[in-house]
């Protein structure tokens, strides 16, 4: 699905803060996962900042919900909002960081991943110089045999979902949310507009899902239902979908 950029000369294409999901909706698209039809409804919104408050903007951008939908939440947005981001500027970049970085080599089209060096920086620090070490020797050993992505397995879950860095948050780093605090941010947006609720990591290439909500679908649903990554990337400005099963 192609979605106008909601910046620059498209910034009339923006809703207003605080439409509903009648009028701030983009294309609706249907899929079928175990036999049953669900109607994906992503949310486009205005510009957000982490001096918003999140489970206010789900309930003024989102006031079309009904029993029974699920809302994905961006990943990165909860992060932002809960502000639980990293500075670039804190991260002191070495040498091994700066190497390491250059042997990165995202696909075309692709995020750029640790080839940011703060990036892999950040990741050395938490995850530990001898872990990604390993993971560099690893990857070297397999990348001549065609095999991609031996890096981030080895690195683990950090080295993988870590986001920002470049433009527009090129100020900023996304390190994943811990799933038992995500899990606990989903239950709290529950409660706070009624339906389930899923916070969830999607690109084009696949994706995870971080935590869901008790009244959520189940994470092997939307991962798939969620597979074609309907709510876009970066400018798009469309942080969340509303799930809807259709009758039977």
């Amino acid at each position: 699905m192609t979605v106008p950029p909601c910046l620059g000369a498209n910034a009339g294409n923006c809703p207003t803060k605080g439409r509903s999901m009648a009028t701030a909706q983009l294309v609706q698209t249907t899929v079928t996962y175990s036999g049953q039809r669900f109607t994906r409804y992503p949310i486009r919104t205005h510009w957000l900042s982490e001096n918003e408050d999140l489970a206010a903007v789900l309930l003024s951008y989102t006031s079309d919900r009904q029993s029974g939908d699920t809302i994905a939440i961006s990943e990165k947005v909860a992060i932002l909002l809960a502000d639980k981001t990293v500075p670039v500027e804190t991260i002191c970049v070495r040498w091994l960081g700066r190497l390491l970085a250059r042997f990165i080599r995202p696909q075309l089209g692709e995020a750029l991943g640790l080839s940011v060096p703060p990036k892999m920086q950040y990741v050395i620090n938490e995850t530990g110089r001898a872990r990604i070490l390993a993971a560099a020797a690893a990857s070297a050993l397999t990348r001549p045999l065609g095999i991609r992505g031996v890096f981030y397995r080895v690195a683990g879950t950090l080295a993988r979902d870590i986001d920002g860095g470049v433009e527009p948050h090129e100020h900023h780093l996304f390190p994943p949310l811990d799933p038992t605090e995500a899990a606990q941010l989903c239950e709290g947006f529950e409660q706070s507009v009624g339906v389930g609720i899923a916070i969830v990591d999607m690109n084009d290439f696949g994706g995870s899902i971080r935590a869901t909500s008790t009244s959520s679908l189940p994470a092997a649903a939307l991962t798939e239902i969620l597979a074609d990554n309907p709510m876009g990337q970066k400018v798009t400005t469309t942080p969340f979908v509303i799930i809807r099963p259709e009758p039977s």
